[in-house]
């Protein structure tokens, strides 16, 4: 099977030509002239687009009933028969260190405030500050869409706690999304094939992935009775390991309630809960997910001048990068997320096309503070990649 095909321009062009030709054709007349300067030639020209626009057409109405090519509406469609919605927006998420005294309670949905655009972000769970006077808490952007938070921004708080005496985000946030793009979403359609079964990998992941406001999901599985390192974490025996990044623990641990086999193991560093209110006693299961680091990232980007690059080069270049780290660049590259190599090649396009047509290099490096420059980066399941524009590093050389 090799689906539908048609004929390149020059092909229809000729079996049009050959049929006016034997039209007019006529005993002792010369052959109809049909060279495209001619009256016959321009209508033969005319004729041949508007059979070439058509086959474009089918094809392109035979391509969305494909899953991998499907897009728009059409997409959205396919989505539809796996139950399945196009996440329209997600918001940032951004991990603060908040400060207070012992037993102080922070409620889900306390407020801070960012210094640098005045957006404000609400705390995703309940988080009591322990016996150090500090703990870590993630706050979720109250406005949709790609919202940054550099290092050092989260730091008004607007819900008074009392107890609660500072706040801050020592790494940038994870930046959220406005539309789900057509590469994401058939990922996500996928890989939510597995989500009508239960006590597999996939199933986990297919149901956490479709959970509003997740911006990114691993899951990993350790089924030997040894502890095993995957992705640079630790997994006890007959366990599994959830990372994510955004969505409610409450959803996530409704996910795990209803795909996880009984006997399997959990492993991370927030305990979730969730209580079936079906059964005898409304019973409370209890479930450890990972909630990941921040894993601050460095580009540096080496660029030689020329004539036709653009004055305002440095700041084209942080914003082509900036959108292709996060997933939202025009060329369909999916987010830099937990559980992957990077490759620092990943970011040629986008520097070539906002300007840099003379590229001489591109390095990572993770921690950015490490300066550890190379071609790739190896991020663990149990860290959540993020960039400040301040850490993309772009040095212009003189031609």
């Amino acid at each position: 099977m090799t689906g539908i095909s048609v004929d390149d321009i020059s092909t229809v062009r000729e079996t049009v030509r050959a049929e006016w030709v034997a039209a007019f054709q006529k005993d002792g007349q010369p052959v109809l002239d049909t060279q495209p300067e001619t009256p016959a030639g321009q209508l033969i020209d005319s004729q041949t687009a508007h059979i070439a626009e058509k086959d474009n057409e089918l094809l392109f109405l035979a391509n969305q009933f494909n899953p991998l090519t499907a897009e728009g509406i059409w997409q959205d469609a396919l989505g539809k028969i796996y139950f399945l919605t196009r996440k329209q927006q997600q918001p940032s998420v951004a991990q603060c260190t908040v400060t207070g005294l012992e037993g102080t309670v922070i409620p889900i949905g306390a407020q801070i405030k960012s210094s640098s655009d005045q957006t404000v972000w609400m705390c995703a769970s309940t988080v009591t500050i322990p016996a150090t006077g500090s703990t870590t808490a993630n706050f979720v952007c109250a406005q949709t869409g790609p919202i940054a938070a550099a290092v050092g921004t989260l730091t008004n708080i607007v819900t008074i706690v009392p107890g609660w005496d500072a706040v801050t985000n020592l790494a940038a946030a994870t930046v959220g999304r406005d539309l789900e793009t057509q590469m994401e979403f058939e990922q996500r359609r996928y890989a939510s094939v597995a989500a009508n079964a239960r006590g597999s990998v996939g199933a986990i992941y297919g149901t956490i992935a479709n959970i509003q406001g997740v911006i990114d999901c691993v899951v990993l599985e350790n089924t030997s009775s040894a502890d095993v390192v995957q992705w640079g974490v630790t997994i006890p025996g007959h366990s599994i390991f959830v990372s994510v990044v955004g969505g409610a623990d409450a959803d996530i641990a409704q996910a795990l309630y209803s795909k996880k086999d009984a006997g399997c193991g959990t492993a991370g560093n927030t305990t979730v809960t969730y209580q079936d209110d079906t059964l005898p006693g409304q019973p409370v299961f209890s479930y450890l997910i990972e909630r990941p680091e921040p894993l601050s990232f460095g580009i540096k980007v080496e660029i030689r001048m020329t004539s036709v690059t653009p004055s305002n080069i440095v700041q084209l270049v942080k914003d082509a990068v900036l959108a292709d780290f996060s997933g939202n660049g025009p060329h369909g590259n999916l987010r830099v997320g937990m559980a992957q190599t990077v490759y620092a090649s990943r970011f040629y396009c986008a520097v070539i096309e906002a300007g840099a047509t003379s590229l001489e290099s591109i390095q990572i490096c993770a921690p950015a503070a490490g300066l550890a420059w190379g071609d790739n980066v190896t991020v663990n399941a149990d860290q959540s990649p993020v960039l400040d524009a301040d850490d993309i590093i772009v040095t212009l050389i003189e031609g």
